[in-house]
């Protein structure tokens, strides 16, 4: 007999890709789940016109989120004979259910590690990086290199990076890159506005390359492995934390992030500009960036899971499934799907309280 089969057998549910750092952050967590020798787990993508889902399985862990999977009635999980978790990015402070339905799910990983809440249910995890197979060997430039990079939705301070080079470096060279996003409404206009705003502001000596190419995440983190400094200094209100940092730490360049509630898992490493200037950043922040990998490495996000599943005696019962699979098919929540857009926009709204 094999002895994977006597394993616990999970599946991992994302929705479609995605021009989308939900999606991406989906394949990551998935990636990093699948480092524990104590489960086998499968994957599966699901919409509201692919919604069907074996009931085999010993576990159900999906990564919900209200912008790509607003058309699901959660209630419907129910269903589901295994035990069903959900790992969630869009939360504020110390409040998991902001976005989500509290009663749905057995149980909530919170991608927030500063999350404190008294609900059992409730479990913190860190951003699950990803380590580069292949990094470019860094090459100090003659100028000093300030990245940063987003999609084009308002407060990513793309502008405030320019105003910080432009007041600490006579000469520099700042490159930003605005991809194309699956959920961003208008974001022709606004990346148009945003790069003519950047250029303007950029004093002489400052010159102010603007880039639209979406990367992958591989391509991303070398991008970054080659600035000087990889620097967000985003003004927003809106619920989760940045996504974007995860490949400029990854790279192990030097960090520089805003003091906003968006970077609160990074403060705690990382002392906030203006607090610390952009040349102090350069100068003492890659030793940061390296100890944030080492807390947040992909292993130690599966035995975090690995605890969550013994917190309900998963280890030490017989659960396993049958092959016999029974195909759920979950509901939809209304006849006619908002749009992501829609959904997009009511969570900036809802995150301003």
């Amino acid at each position: 007999m094999n002895p994977d089969s006597k394993k616990l057998h999970g599946i991992f549910i994302n929705p479609p890709k995605a021009n989308c750092s939900l999606y991406e952050s989906g394949c990551m967590i998935y990636k990093s789940l699948l480092l524990s020798k104590k489960y086998r787990l499968d994957y599966l993508e699901i919409d509201e016109n692919n919604r069907q889902i074996p009931d085999n399985y010993d576990f159900y862990a999906f990564n919900y989120s209200l912008t790509t999977m607003d058309w699901l009635d959660t209630r419907s999980l129910r269903r589901l004979s295994g035990l069903k978790l959900t790992f969630l990015l869009e939360v504020l402070p110390n409040n998991p259910f902001i976005l989500c339905p509290s009663r749905d799910f057995d149980a909530y990983c919170i991608l927030d590690p500063t999350m404190n809440s008294p609900d059992k249910r409730v479990y913190t995890f860190s951003r699950p990086l990803e380590i580069p197979e292949r990094l470019s060997p860094y090459s100090k430039p003659a100028l000093p290199v300030i990245g940063s990079f987003g999609f084009a939705t308002p407060g990513k301070g793309f502008e405030l990076v320019v105003d910080a080079v432009n007041k600490e470096f006579e000469e520099a060279i700042v490159k930003i890159n605005i991809p194309h996003g699956t959920y961003v409404e208008d974001e022709r206009n606004y990346t148009e506005y945003i790069s003519t705003l950047c250029k303007n502001i950029a004093k002489k000596g400052v010159q102010v390359i603007i880039t639209n190419n979406y990367m992958t995440k591989e391509e991303l983190i070398d991008w970054c492995s080659q600035n000087t400094l990889n620097c967000f200094l985003y003004n927003r209100n809106m619920a989760g934390l940045s996504a974007t940092t995860d490949q400029a730490i990854s790279s192990g360049r030097p960090l520089a992030v805003s003091d906003n509630d968006t970077f609160r898992h990074i403060t705690k490493f990382v002392k906030p500009y203006p607090y610390r200037s952009l040349k102090e950043s350069i100068a003492l922040s890659q030793e940061e960036v390296l100890q944030i990998q080492k807390d947040w490495a992909p292993a130690n996000f599966a035995r975090r899971f690995e605890e969550v599943l013994t917190d309900f005696n998963f280890f030490d019962n017989s659960r396993y499934k049958t092959d016999n699979t029974n195909m759920i098919k979950l509901k939809c929540k209304w006849s006619h799907k908002l749009s992501s857009i829609k959904v997009y926009k009511l969570i900036q709204k809802i995150s301003c309280f």
